[in-house]
């Protein structure tokens, strides 16, 4: 109707609405990346690899930490005393008697692998003191004494320390396998979402291109219908359906930049706005060929590299190490226990007028003289024995050896449990890999005849043979075509990737 105003163009409006989003991907700085560089930074930079490599060295320090058990212990003591007692009978030594001391002691200990302990004691002191009896003023007084323990039966053959240690170097070796789970997940997440980038790149190009092919057919109705020779309700259907596919490209766009940020993630190290600007662009392209399978080999060597396996049976070596002390605790303590000493005394003698009587004269001496008589051994102790106990029933032992006996048996039943999910998860990963791979020749062949397909309907419609229902039919099946073969190839690989990683432990066993 005259006078009123026309609707906005189709061509038009997608040009207005597109325009920007073309503009600012333009203006963005570009990052060209093959797959091989992302994998690269991902090694150097991943926030998740930044926060794990710590778990290994932590448990290196605590493996440290174990070792320490055997470390030699030295000790000292020095300090000095002041005594006054009260006369309290005639053999007090005086109405008020006041000793002062110094004692300079010093140690060593070492604990052995054989769940032994050594122990040195040097005992030094020296008193200065007003009792009449006293024979020595000043007074010193030496010891070394030499004690050897050794179990013979329980805590022999293993003990907490040794428990200790030997679980410690197998939780380093855990924390090592779990850490390389970690890099090969990382290094497939990468590999996931450079393929990601790529699908949402092709996708949005289908759409545009599913756009484009819209709008030159709402540009050929409009021309059709101002000569005449169609319907202007035509027209409105194509305008319809180019708004439908802006939609569609303003929805790929979206995923584009929501999957360039997972990339992104995944590759840089820092919050970094830079970054979150850069335009990916992938310099590899996926390819699709065929891959032979073997399904078996692959579970056989799931069973062997995967990590989380090798994890299992390290903590079933933890359960029967700590069977093991709990057997131990079970028997009987039987102690050898050896121990050899010397003593000596010295100091400046006093020589008394009777018992208690006045000094009336003084042989000098020192402390050199406790010391000749120490190492001079003149005056030895020496014990030999063995030390006995066993607690009547023992019911705490025991029901730690039944609990350790019945962990182990859990963890047994664990690693049954998880071989037969790794072996499920190889087969779907193989099954996965062949299905994909049947999608991608399937989904080639479906676009090559929707290709065709839409050839012969522009061309009919060309001729009137057609209709513009079927022609924009045509070109919505051709790019849902494009899209399910370009998702078919990016599965197929990302397949692949899975099928390497549910039976590879290490980064060899990833194809790079």
């Amino acid at each position: 109707m005259q006078g009123e105003p026309r609707p906005l163009a189709a061509p038009v409006l997608a040009a207005l609405l597109l325009a920007p989003a073309a503009l600012a991907q333009s203006e963005r700085p570009v990052l060209e990346l093959s797959r091989d560089e992302a994998v690269e930074r991902a090694l150097k930079n991943n926030a998740d690899l930044r926060v794990e490599k710590y778990r290994p060295e932590i448990s290196a320090e605590d493996e440290r930490s174990a070792r320490g058990a055997y470390d030699p212990l030295l000790t000292g003591r020095l300090d000095k005393t002041s005594r006054t007692d009260p006369a309290s009978n005639a053999f007090t030594g005086g109405e008020k008697v006041t000793t002062d001391t110094w004692r300079w002691n010093f140690g060593a200990r070492q604990l052995f692998r054989t769940g032994g302990l050594l122990q040195l004691d040097f005992g030094n002191d020296r008193s200065d003191t007003n009792n009449v009896f006293s024979t020595f003023n000043p007074s010193y007084q030496s010891n070394l004494n030499l004690a050897l323990t050794q179990p013979l039966l329980r805590d022999r053959g293993i003990d907490s320390a040794r428990q200790q240690l030997k679980v410690s170097k197998n939780n380093r070796e855990i924390s090592d396998t779990q850490f390389r789970q970690t890099v090969i997940n990382t290094v497939a997440g990468v590999k996931n979402a450079y393929y990601d980038v790529i699908a949402a790149l092709d996708n949005l190009e289908a759409q545009k291109k599913s756009l484009a092919l819209a709008q030159k057919l709402l540009e050929e109705n409009q021309i059709k219908v101002r000569v005449g020779t169609m319907a202007p309700l035509d027209v409105v259907a194509a305008e319809s359906e180019v708004a439908s596919r802006e939609e569609g490209v303003i929805n790929a766009e979206t995923l584009l930049g929501n999957s360039e940020d997972a990339l992104k993630q995944a590759i840089f190290p820092t919050n970094d706005p830079e970054t979150w600007a850069l335009r990916i662009v992938p310099t590899d392209r996926p390819s699709a060929e065929a891959r032979v399978v073997e399904t078996e080999a692959a579970i056989q060597s799931a069973l062997v590299k995967r990590t989380d396996v090798q994890a299992a049976r390290k903590a079933i070596d933890n359960n029967e190490i700590g069977l093991r002390l709990a057997r131990s605790q079970t028997l009987p303590s039987v102690d050898l226990v050896a121990a050899y000493g010397t003593s000596g005394v010295g100091g400046t003698r006093l020589v008394r007028d009777g018992f208690g009587g006045p000094v009336v004269d003084t042989i000098p001496g020192g402390y050199g003289d406790a010391l000749g008589d120490v190492f001079g051994r003149d005056f030895p102790t020496w014990t030999l024995g063995v030390n006995l106990s066993y607690p009547l029933f023992n019911r705490g032992a025991k029901a730690n050896q039944a609990r350790a006996q019945l962990s182990k048996e859990q963890a047994l039943a664990s690693l049954a449990r998880l071989e037969l999910q790794v072996a499920a998860e190889v087969r779907f990963a193989a099954r996965s890999v062949e299905a994909n791979y049947k999608r991608v020749e399937s989904t080639r062949a479906a676009r090559v005849l929707q290709e065709r397909r839409l050839d012969a309907e522009e061309k009919k419609f060309a001729a009137g043979m057609s209709t513009n229902f079927l022609v924009t039919q045509a070109q919505r099946d051709l790019a849902d075509s494009n899209v399910a073969e370009i998702r078919a190839i990016l599965d197929y690989r990302k397949s692949l990737i899975e099928f390497d990683r549910v039976q590879e432990a290490g980064l060899g066993g990833i194809s790079f």
